[in-house]
């Protein structure tokens, strides 16, 4: 997934009164596009010393293989030699993946930082705390901060067959999602499984097992994934219209022979693992 980095690591600790040097990695946004450089060795941020603001237009974002990044917060066009605006989404595709994870964690940041500009209390524009990553109100005290949606990725499993869907009202979308959606209030995760995949497929399921997280910056999320198992003999799919364009049960061997891993994304990663008869249900029935 896009957070393997190792022997790498983001280092997400807020720095007290941090000052970036001429060889900081700056991020900036023009809606969502980024400023950035693609050659033949991958995606390169622009430097500190490749713009004239002051420091105190730059706010500490993380720390990165020793180089510290910071975010440049408006989105005036800047014209710099070899550089230009990206879309955001090319943290798909993007190498070194470390770079493409730091885009897309540095976007998440961003998109809070646009949204927490005002007291959702009083109204009162808010200011940047110093001591944590947090904005404060300085009329009511009231804290933000950064905003982390929890959601849930469930892999339906029936046997040899995985419960695959397609996305309504995605243009371009393939039948290759798993069931997924957030965790309402006064809900577990166990229970978000059990609720979407009846809101989303009309099934019944049981015998639910953790796999992996994985924060997905893009939205802002923090996903959970899970796998579980067809409750009962009933396989029908009564597919809710307004979220899934398709939903189908997959065989493994089409998987095997089809499905590709983008080695991106949860998702991806739990069809993979469905396939080459990593399940937790494939490995007990095994032992």
């Amino acid at each position: 997934m896009i957070q393997d980095i190792e022997p790498k690591h983001l280092y997400n600790e807020w720095k007290k009164n941090a000052v970036p040097k001429k060889s900081s990695a700056v991020v900036q946004f023009r809606g969502q596009d980024l400023l950035c450089r693609i050659d033949d060795n991958g995606l390169k941020f622009p430097s500190r010393a490749q713009f004239t603001e002051p420091d105190e237009a730059f706010t500490y974002l993380f720390e990165l293989d020793g180089r510290e990044y910071y975010l440049l917060f408006d989105e005036n066009e800047r014209a710099l030699d070899g550089y230009s605006y990206r879309n955001i989404g090319l943290f798909r595709t993007e190498k070194p993946q470390e770079l493409a994870y730091a885009a897309v964690s540095a976007w998440h940041l961003c998109s809070w930082y646009r949204s927490a500009r005002y007291c959702g209390r009083c109204g009162e524009k808010l200011v940047h705390d110093v001591n944590e990553r947090m904005m404060r109100c300085p009329k009511c005290g009231n804290m933000i901060f950064p905003r982390i949606n929890p959601s849930v990725i469930v892999a339906v499993t029936h046997g040899d067959y995985l419960l695959l869907t397609k996305y309504a009202n995605r243009p371009g979308a393939q039948r290759t999602a798993l069931v997924a959606g957030f965790t309402e209030f006064a809900e577990s995760f166990e229970q978000t499984v059990q609720r979407e995949v009846m809101e989303e497929v009309g099934l019944k399921v049981k015998d639910l097992r953790y796999y992996r997280c994985q924060p997905w910056g893009i939205s802002g999320n923090i996903m959970m994934g899970f796998w579980c198992r067809l409750d009962g003999d009933d396989d029908t799919i009564h597919l809710d219209n307004f979220e899934l364009a398709d939903g189908a049960w997959v065989s493994r061997k089409e998987l095997q022979e089809t499905f590709v891993n983008n080695g991106i994304a949860l998702t991806a990663e739990m069809i993979s693992e469905f396939a080459a008869g990593r399940d937790p249900y494939s490995l007990e029935k095994n032992k």
